[in-house]
């Protein structure tokens, strides 16, 4: 009987089937589809498809930035390879074996001659790959075997039938479906041509989302004009319509894997047409190669022998013994030696080291993860010798910076040399950057030092630079270069911007009145904050001059009346009869007219209606402050000598108040009444007629119209009230029963208070009776005390005497 083990290497025809079938019963669904597949099992068919087969796994070759960042996560979070995959946007699989082969790398590279990555990774003779699903599918055979067919052609079978019970039913349903449709279409064409029109109602089971949004709020009008913005997203919308859902979504990773794919693929076509393109194992080889460690060093021999070397310390010797002996004596001598024991020869010229960073980051953390993964735990001992600085701060790698060292930027600080002076500047008194010792005077890497102490071979010109010039007309020469550099600085100075002068006043007084400096000559700047102030003061003044000048309803912001301009204009022009043209009246009411259309129309309430103008408005005389101050003046002063007439007159209480010369209220509202009844509101004319002109019919028909008017304003102040009260209540609704519940508690405190305060009452009564009755009974128990205690004494003796009685009579009875 043939044993048949699931598993081993994939082949192209069971990855088409797995492809199929995960398009047919999705990506939940592993026994099923590893049910077509006769030699894989449910997890390697999960495996194959998440691991190789999922269009979303990125096959391309790994860059320099994904591999730090492995090297990195593997760091922060060891053998957590599902956890890293993600982030660095690879499989698992494809995460861990380019771990091992990073780290295979970084071993070779350590040890000269050993075994690269692929050597080490690739199976040998009679091995079984432990991870077949990883691995591309090998190519079918030609003449398969009975099962691969049998397995073939059953998933053919299976994968072709689409129709089951359940797509039967559906495509049934389907079918009826149409049929109803096509018949209600025949009726409603029937019953139109029968001249019978019926609207086809669409059924909703619930929200047409394609037409309506659910949940949608309309924003509030704002103040600012929006309706371009919503004419521009129409616009938009229109223009939306007809694109494509690619565009919209954009490319997919894939289709740009793919675009990146055929770059590499023509990128390296190209070069191998033109003799450039080097195979990848050749790379790695050339790499291995730069890893290989340097071989020893071999030194040439030494050019000076250990005699010559004892022949130079014994002259060195010997100049310090002459030197010692001239020290010694007078001091003349001493000036002509110069010290060359501390002199510092110059470093020879050589080529630079690089950088300390300048090492591959990527080999360092390879080979430091190498060296974590060989160490032993800390219970057993094992420590572990990190190279270079070992990160843990974040999950990204941070970059290492290259730098290219520079032979030469030791030169670059300004040095006094034998030539004169600073490098760059004209004499030794320039400003540079800090002098060098004179130890190391000689330029460049190279150059010989030249051994000038006593400045035999100095110019003079450095010593007469530093003041110490050898004769009088060098040191005048000197000091009139230095006057001459002084005014060269002095001259290059920027030119002032303000002029000043200073003029000295003639007077002799100290004591200056700068109030009267405009009257004097002295001009003064004025700072510009009092300036502002008298500015903003001179606004003030103006502003409520602006105000005094219009009229007292304004300025108190009284109502005015709503009537149109054109009555206004009518009153104005016209004279009714009553009042004699150009008399004081007749002035007075044309005044009246004028100043209640300039406030209408200059100064209209807060609620006031636009007014259509009608021609053109007359002109209004400009009164000045002064005009009006004594106008309001005589007309206090007519007041006053109406008021001292009326008082002169003494009229009774029913007429005008004695005292201030007013009517009385009573006699203002009868007054009030009796014009008001002479007026009517005609609503046709839009005007108050006289009621006397008019026959009771119009009366009767005016009177009724105003008291619709009176009854349609009340019907609005009554659902105003109505509203406001439904409002109330909404908003003191819980107020109120919070209330009712204190009310009703205040009532209960109170009760229990007065039923407290009627007990303290009463028990203050029992006090007082107790009091008065304490006394007596006090008394009285001291008595029955007094009695019992009596009674006792007296029955103790009985009991005393009866006792002794008892006893002699049995000593009697004992004795006879």
């Amino acid at each position: 009987m043939r044993i048949l083990i699931k598993g081993g290497v994939w082949k192209n025809t069971e990855d088409e089937i797995l492809k199929a079938a995960v398009m047919k019963y999705g990506k939940n669904q592993w026994a099923r589809i590893s049910s077509l597949l006769t030699r894989k099992t449910p997890k390697q068919c999960k495996a194959r498809w998440f691991d190789w087969l999922d269009p979303s796994i990125k096959k391309t070759e790994w860059s320099k930035e994904e591999d730090e960042k492995l090297l990195h996560l593997a760091k922060l979070m060891p053998t957590q390879w599902r956890t890293i995959a993600p982030i660095v946007g690879r499989t698992p699989a494809q995460c861990l074996e380019r771990y091992h082969k990073l780290l295979d790398e970084a071993e070779a590279g350590d040890e000269e001659g050993g075994p690269n990555s692929d050597d080490v990774r690739k199976l040998r003779p009679g091995e079984i790959d432990p991870e077949p699903e990883t691995k591309p599918a090998r190519p079918d055979p030609v003449d398969m075997d009975e099962d691969e067919k049998e397995m073939l052609s059953e998933a053919r079978a299976r994968l072709a039938n689409t129709q089951g019970k359940k797509a039967k039913r559906k495509a049934r349903e389907k079918q009826l479906e149409e049929a109803r449709r096509l018949t209600a279409l025949q009726k409603r064409r029937e019953l139109k041509a029968a001249g019978i029109e019926t609207k086809v109602f669409k059924k909703l089971n619930g929200m047409n989302y394609n037409a309506d949004i659910p949940f949608y709020k309309p924003q509030p009008a704002g103040f600012w004009d929006i309706n371009d913005e919503i004419a521009r997203e129409k616009v938009e919308k229109t223009n939306l319509t007809n694109e494509l859902l690619s565009k919209l979504e954009g490319k997919r990773r894939m289709e740009i894997e793919e675009v990146e794919r055929k770059k590499d693929f023509k990128r390296q076509k190209t070069k191998k047409e033109q003799g450039e393109y080097v195979p990848p194992q050749a790379l790695r080889a050339l790499k291995a190669l730069e890893m290989t460690p340097r071989g020893k060093l071999f030194l040439p021999a030494p050019q000076v022998s250990e005699i010559e070397l004892e022949e130079i310390v014994k002259m060195g010797v010997a100049g310090e013994n002459v030197r010692a002996i001239v020290q010694s004596g007078e001091d003349g001598s001493s000036s002509l030696l110069s010290d060359y024991s501390t002199f510092r020869a110059p470093t020879p010229l050589r080529t630079p080291r690089a950088a300390a960073g300048s090492q591959d980051s990527l080999m360092l953390q390879a080979r430091n993860l190498r060296a974590m993964t060989e160490s032993q735990t800390p219970l057993l001992g094992g420590t572990v010798d990190l190279e270079g600085n070992v990160d843990f701060s974040g999950a990204t790698p941070k970059r290492s910076i290259l730098a290219t060292p520079n032979p030469l930027a030791a030169n670059l600080t300004p040095r006094h040399n034998q030539e004169g002076g600073a490098a760059g500047q004209s004499d030794a008194y320039s400003v540079g950057g800090t002098p060098r010792s004179n130890a190391t005077v000689g330029g460049l890497f190279g150059h010989t030092p030249l051994r000038d102490q006593m400045g035999i071979n100095t110019p003079r010109s450095e010593f007469s630079g530093m003041g110490g010039g050898e004769t009088p007309q060098a040191f005048r020469q000197q000091q009139e270069m230095l006057r001459k550099q002084l005014s060269e600085h002095f001259a290059s100075l920027p030119k002032p911007k303000n002029d000043f002068e200073i003029v000295v006043s003639d007077s002799d007084s100290d004591d200056v009145d700068f109030n009267t400096a405009d009257a004097s000559g002295m001009d003064m700047e004025e700072d510009t904050e009092d300036v502002l102030n008298r500015a903003m003061e001179q606004r003030k003044q103006d502003a409520d001059i602006k105000r005094q000048l219009r009229s007292m309803v304004v300025q108190r912001d009284l109502p005015r009346p709503v009537v149109s301009l054109r009555l206004l204009e009518q009153l104005y022009s016209e004279n009714d009869g009553i009042v004699e043209p150009d008399s004081c009246d007749d002035l007075i009411r044309q005044e009246k007219a004028l100043l209640l259309q300039r406030d209408i129309t200059l100064y209209p309430s807060q609620n006031q209606p636009p007014l259509q103008k009608s021609g053109v408005l007359p002109k209004f005389e400009k009164i000045s402050l002064d005009l009006l101050t004594k106008a309001n003046k005589l007309v206090q002063e007519e007041i006053e000598m109406i008021r001292q007439s009326l008082e002169s007159k003494h009229v009774s209480d029913s007429h005008p108040d004695t005292a201030t010369g007013y009517p009385n209220p009573d006699e203002f509202a009868a007054i009030h009444d009796s014009l008001s009844s002479l007026s009517v509101y005609d609503p046709s004319k839009s005007t108050y007629v006289n009621s006397s002109s008019l026959s009771s019919s119009d009366h009767r028909t005016l009177l009724k119209a105003q008291l619709d008017a009176y009854r349609e304003t009340m019907k609005q102040h009554a659902i105003k009230a109505q509203k406001l009260e439904k409002r109330l209540g909404v908003t003191l609704g819980g107020y109120m029963s919070r209330s009712k519940v204190l009310q009703k508690d205040l009532s209960n405190v109170f009760t229990s208070l007065e039923s407290s305060l009627l007990s303290l009452q009463g028990f203050r009564a029992v006090q007082a009776l107790e009091g008065q009755a304490f006394d007596a009974r006090v008394y009285r128990s001291r008595k029955e005390l007094e009695k019992l205690a009596m009674m006792e004494q007296d029955l103790q003796d009985a009991y005393r005497f009866k006792t002794q009685h008892r006893d002699e009579l049995l000593s009697t009875m004992q004795s006879a």
